[in-house]
């Protein structure tokens, strides 16, 4: 911590008036609280019923800023220095015993809720969300191809905390810094304060439109897009004092600013990216109230603002945004819908302000108000980590169970024997055969290509290969293409130790052999790449995708740049086994059949939305005459339906990739088409 010298150029001057001001003016105000209330209400409304942005956070945000920067400004005023220690001890009082409160419950409650193939998504969130790292676990999850079709969690909502807590973080450091700079430059101690929150806000707000624009999913959650809302209620903070405005503008904006509140959720278009630019829309409303509702009159605005029920309301507005949004999840999911009704939603929100009282009354304010809670400056952080501890330990057993499980699913896939004569799918009404543990590990389980560097990145695109099969073998199979390519690696795993082949993974994420319109640009790098490789590898066969079933509009076909690349293979004398793509679902097949039990068929889709009426690769077998096609779809779907869960087996582990103990089952039959097509190369 920094302390003034007790020289006079040190002392603070006339600037002192000005923090003292400021001081005076963050100090509890009625109409903040009310502010508060109706973002936390309006968040709740929006999620419930709308599926918008309503910009409630970014408001919090902009508060979180201006009140925080005030509790700082006071400590300057009252110490002459920032004391970061006992900053961060009264912010662990305040917010630990909620968010703990809220995650147990979330934790427990999810355990008996939430649908097996989820168990582990919610583990892995509670402890990043206990940790205050959720936003940054959501930023990675908006990257990770197979994360992005998981539905929202029920800790989601703390990615806002997340980021709240990373700036509290990040205050002190700053205006510690800018008044060390300030003193040793002997400049006024208000002007470096400006100067270095205005410029952290500058270039967050600079950086937030441009990472915006580039990467809307991620940018959402991400903090160095999100600090400039915070930096300017810091800013607001310092320059309140200064800012004068007669009777008439303090309505007209307090008015303005209210109205921009209540209908900037309403009148934003559907799909707008956040933060970037249009969070300056909400921001902007914020201060704008902020303004017009200090000094010693405030605005027809500020003064409504101020009334009894929404200031009561403001002052459990923070455990209304916690609770609000796992007694929606856990609802949406109880009830199996999508969407709730007025009652229902209605219901949600007076639950979660009834939990938000109780909490803050039974447990926020015992804490916070206890007189040993003030000796020490310690004693919070160790009241934290015992509030903590119930959480971490009840996520971190669960997390070792789902551990043991996985370890038992791999040995028992490693003996699961994949019989020749392995039945076509067959419709099943019941899952009641099903092992748990196929459901709990459906999302977990990969294929092997998956761990280490055997499965190129999206953004990559060097030519990466790993050996598997007999990897001592000099008779070469390569498996080539995206994950739809590598979700056949645990059949040819097996078929290549069973016959002495070595099978080569080329792969690349959302990269088939074949770069289709919309891949990403390295995906047409690595497809050029990959023919030299395939040149100087001289495999025996390769092996890929000969049809994909993935484009949202547009039913099973083969894309032109598919034949462009087998029509190069051909060139050089390389073989082409095109296996047919199986079946997209749109939607998740585990999680519906953890919920749907004893009525498989509502898990299932009629073949004709997916699947052409004969394979479309058939028509190009006259043109090339190194390619060679296999049909699996008699295992995946009957004459009328695709299925997810056939002969006790879950078929699947997303929308649209199979589930590597599925493949497996079909190994032996996989192996009896490969042998028939190529027996030189697997029969041996």
């Amino acid at each position: 911590m920094f302390k003034s010298r007790p020289s006079a150029t040190m002392k603070w001057t006339e600037d002192s008036a000005v923090l003292a001001g400021a001081s005076t003016q963050n100090a509890y105000r009625d109409d903040i609280q009310g502010i508060r209330a109706i973002s936390a209400i309006m968040i709740a409304v929006y999620h419930i019923w709308m599926s918008k942005v309503s910009g409630g956070v970014d408001v919090f945000f902009v508060i979180s800023g201006f009140l925080m920067t005030g509790v700082l400004i006071r400590q300057i005023q009252q110490h002459d220095r920032i004391r970061p220690l006992v900053f961060w001890g009264n912010l662990i009082k305040r917010i630990v015993p909620s968010a703990c409160t809220v995650l147990l419950f979330t934790l427990i409650a999810g355990y008996f809720i939430v649908p097996e193939p989820l168990w582990s998504q919610l583990i892995q969130e509670t402890l990043f969300s206990a940790l205050n790292l959720e936003n940054l676990e959501l930023m990675r999850r908006s990257v990770d191809y197979l994360a992005r079709e998981l539905p929202p969690s029920p800790v989601q909502q703390f990615w806002a905390l997340s980021t709240q807590v990373q700036f509290y973080l990040l205050l002190p450091p700053v205006l510690m810094l800018a008044l060390w700079l300030g003193r040793k430059m002997g400049a006024p101690s208000r002007k470096p304060l400006l100067v270095g929150v205005g410029l952290v806000a500058l270039a967050s707000l600079l950086y937030s439109i441009v990472e915006t624009a580039r990467e809307p999913v991620s940018s959402y959650f991400n903090p160095a897009a999100r600090v400039w809302e915070f930096f300017t209620g810091a800013l607001l903070a310092l320059l309140l004092p200064r800012i004068h405005l007669g009777r008439g503008l303090r309505n007209l904006f307090g008015l303005l600013g209210l109205a921009t509140l209540l209908l900037f959720g309403l009148l934003a278009p559907q799909g707008s990216q956040f933060p970037g630019y249009i969070a300056l829309i909400p921001v902007t409303a914020a201060v704008m109230l902020i303004v017009t509702g200090s000094g010693t009159q405030p605005s027809v605005a500020s003064r409504w603002l101020a009334n009894r029920h929404l200031a009561g309301l403001g002052r459990i507005s923070f455990g209304v945004y916690l609770w609000h949004w796992p007694l929606l999840a856990f609802a949406l999911e109880y009830l199996g819908t999508s969407h709730l009704d007025p009652l229902q939603g209605l219901l949600i929100i007076a639950l979660a302000i009834a939990l938000a009282m109780a909490t803050h009354r039974f447990v926020e304010e015992p804490i916070r108000n206890h007189k040993y809670a003030a000796r020490r400056v310690w004693v919070p952080y160790a009241i934290g980590l015992l509030l903590l501890s119930p959480v971490l330990a009840s996520a971190a057993t669960w997390k070792y169970y789902i551990r043991n499980v996985v370890a038992d699913e791999r040995g028992s896939n490693a003996a699961l024997a994949g019989s020749a004569d392995f039945a076509p799918a067959e419709v099943q009404i019941s899952a009641g055969q099903l092992s748990q543990a196929h459901l709990i590990t459906a999302k977990i389980i990969l294929p092997a290509s998956y761990q280490g560097n055997c499965h190129q990145q999206i953004t990559r695109a060097e030519v990466v290969y790993c050996s598997y099969g007999d990897t001592s073998a000099t008779t070469t199979v390569a498996l080539v293409g995206g994950s739809h390519a590598t979700q056949w690696l645990p059949a040819l795993d097996r078929i290549g130790k069973a016959h002495g082949l070595k099978v080569l993974n080329i792969t690349k994420k959302e990269c088939p052999f074949g770069a289709t319109e919309g891949s990403h640009p390295s995906c047409f790098e690595w497809n050029r790449q990959l023919i030299d490789t395939l040149a100087e590898l001289r495999p025996q066969v390769v092996i890929t995708n000969s049809t994909t079933t993935t484009h949202p509009k547009t039913r099973e076909y083969v894309p032109q740049a598919y034949l462009e690349q087998w029509q190069r293979l051909e060139q050089l004398g390389i073989p082409v086994i095109g296996i047919r793509d199986n079946p997209s679902l749109g939607f998740d097949p585990a999680t519906c059949v953890a919920r749907h039990r004893d009525n498989l068929l509502a898990c299932s889709k009629p073949r004709g939305q997916s699947l052409a009426d004969w394979d479309p690769a058939l028509e190009h077998l006259s043109e090339l005459d190194n390619l060679h096609l296999i049909d699996m779809s008699e295992f995946l779907c009957t004459a009328e339906q695709c299925l997810t869960v056939t002969h006790d087996f879950l078929m699947y582990r997303d929308g649209h990739h199979l589930n590597p103990r599925y493949v497996l089952a079909l190994s032996g039959r996989l192996g009896e088409r490969l042998s028939q097509i190529m027996p030189e190369v697997f029969r041996r």
